[in-house]
């Protein structure tokens, strides 16, 4: 089994490429995980909750009749860094066991394991794999798709940029590298060329 980490930068298209990728190889043999989706699972665990309210004296300020409001989470955690790293001490430990246990079930079924951690890097995130994928992008490319496609204001769109390594440093990372910069039919010709240089793993 091969373990391929996605990762770049935010509004790369990353999730668009470990996707697409996935229906482009053969069927049935391939199995993917999605840290953010992860997340936000984990923010309906009541114990979860818990801790992000005890995080610090402001904390209880994101909650409205006992739901986390997520928009002010976001807020907070792109605007006070100290907030950020004790949020991400809550949730990536349980992200991390749970990307550790899909890999290990998936090993008597898949042939490859398509794993997507946004911040590999950023937390050095301890995940055993073979090959970095790293998805890219201009940072006016990033700002435009956060702006319009998310319909965050630009200062919000600049922090969480700001927030993550930059992506050349990505880029040196990585072991393979997708650029997704320009048209569609561009980033097609990248999914597909990489689809065909994955195929041999499954013969």
């Amino acid at each position: 089994m091969i373990v391929i980490a996605v990762t770049g930068g935010v509004a790369c298209g990353k999730s668009t490429v470990a996707r697409e990728l996935k229906e482009a190889l053969p069927s049935g043999r391939v199995r993917s995980f999605d840290a953010d989706f992860a997340v936000k699972e984990l923010m309906d665990d009541s114990a979860v909750l818990k801790a992000i309210k005890g995080i610090d004296g402001k904390s209880p300020e994101l909650f409205e009749n006992g739901e986390l409001d997520k928009g002010k989470l976001r807020k907070r955690a792109f605007d006070n860094s100290e907030f950020r790293e004790r949020l991400e001490e809550v949730l990536h430990p349980l992200v991390l066991d749970q990307a550790s246990q899909f890999c290990d079930e998936s090993r008597s079924v898949a042939d490859v394991v398509l794993m997507e951690v946004p911040l590999l890097y950023e937390v050095e995130f301890p995940l055993a794999r073979d090959l970095d994928l790293v998805v890219a992008a201009s940072g006016e490319t990033q700002r435009t798709r956060l702006q319009n496609e998310r319909q965050l204001d630009r200062e919000l769109a600049d922090r969480i940029i700001a927030s993550q390594l930059p992506v050349e440093e990505k880029i040196e990372r990585g072991d393979i590298v997708v650029w997704n910069d320009g048209s569609r039919e561009v980033l097609d010709d990248q999914i597909q060329h990489l689809a065909a240089r994955c195929l041999p793993v499954f013969n």
